[in-house]
C-alpha cells in the first residue's frame, strides 16, 4: 500500500543529529488514518491516529510476541488508548508534538532518506518542538496552523483520503523545567536487562498532555553514573 509521509529530525552545526522521525497516512483506504514513529522504533511500536476517534501508542501488531519472552511480555501491545471524539467537527487538531531537548542530537549522524527535513538544534535551555495537526478546513498554502501565533515555521503537508490534511510545524521553545517521573518497573525485550542500558545511547519517552496530545521527547540516554551512555 502507497503512502504519503514527511520525515524530519533535528541537526546541530557540528552534523550531530537525533534521530529520524516520520510522520504518514495511506493512500487508497479512503480513511484519514494518520502514524507517526521514529525510526529506531518503526519496526516495534507507533501512534496511531485513527478517524474512528481511537488513538493509541503500541506495539506492532505481529511484533509484541518477537520482542518480549512470555515472562516480561506487557498484558497488551497497547501502551496508551484514548477516545477522541470530536475531532472530525473541529477546524483543526493539535494531535501530538515531538520534542528535542538543545541537547539531543549526537554522533555520528543518522544516514537520512533523501527528503528528509533538517530542522536547526536549539539552543542550550532550549527545545525544539514539532507539531502534528489534523486540519479539517481548507488552509492557505502560505499559512498553517501556529504561523502567527506561536512562531512556528512549516515542516511538511500530508493530504488525508477524505479531505482535510496533515500539517506540520516546528518552532523553538523553553525547554520544561520538571523532569520526567522516575518510578515504574521497566519491560525489557527479548535477550536484554538492564545490564544493557549501559550501551544505549538513546531514549524516547511519551505521555498525553493536558491539552489532548500525545507528546514524545527524545534525548541522549545518560547511564547512571552520569555519562552519555
Amino acid at each position: 500500500m502507497t503512502h504519503n509521509h514527511v520525515r524530519f529530525g533535528v541537526r546541530s552545526l557540528d552534523g550531530a543529529t537525533t534521530d529520524i522521525w516520520k510522520c504518514w497516512t495511506p493512500n487508497g483506504t479512503g480513511k484519514r488514518d494518520v502514524y507517526l514513529t521514529s525510526r529506531p522504533l518503526g519496526h516495534a511500536m507507533k501512534l496511531s491516529l485513527h478517524e474512528s476517534r481511537r488513538w493509541h501508542v503500541g506495539f506492532h501488531a505481529v511484533k509484541k510476541d518477537v520482542l518480549f519472552s512470555p515472562e516480561t511480555a506487557p498484558p497488551s501491545r497497547f501502551l496508551g488508548v484514548w477516545d477522541r471524539s470530536g475531532v472530525s467537527a473541529a477546524p483543526s487538531v493539535l494531535a501530538a508534538r515531538v520534542c528535542f531537548p538543545w541537547s539531543s542530537p549526537s554522533q555520528p549522524p543518522c544516514d537520512a532518506p533523501v527528503g528528509t527535513r533538517w530542522l536547526a538544534c536549539a539552543g542550550k535551555g532550549e527545545m525544539v518542538e514539532v507539531a502534528i495537526f489534523l486540519v479539517n478546513v481548507p488552509v492557505a498554502r502560505d499559512d498553517w496552523p501556529g504561523k502567527s501565533a506561536m512562531g512556528a515555521d512549516l515542516v511538511g503537508r500530508i493530504p488525508l483520503d477524505g479531505g482535510g490534511e496533515v500539517i506540520i510545524v516546528s518552532r523553538t521553545a523553553e525547554m520544561w523545567q520538571e523532569s520526567l517521573a522516575k518510578s515504574g518497573t521497566p519491560s525489557y525485550f527479548r535477550g536484554k536487562s538492564k545490564a544493557d542500558l549501559l550501551e544505549a545511547n538513546r531514549i524516547v519517552a511519551w505521555g498525553d498532555s493536558p491539552d489532548g496530545s500525545i507528546t514524545f521527547i527524545e534525548t541522549i540516554l545518560a547511564s547512571e553514573h552520569g555519562d552519555a551512555a
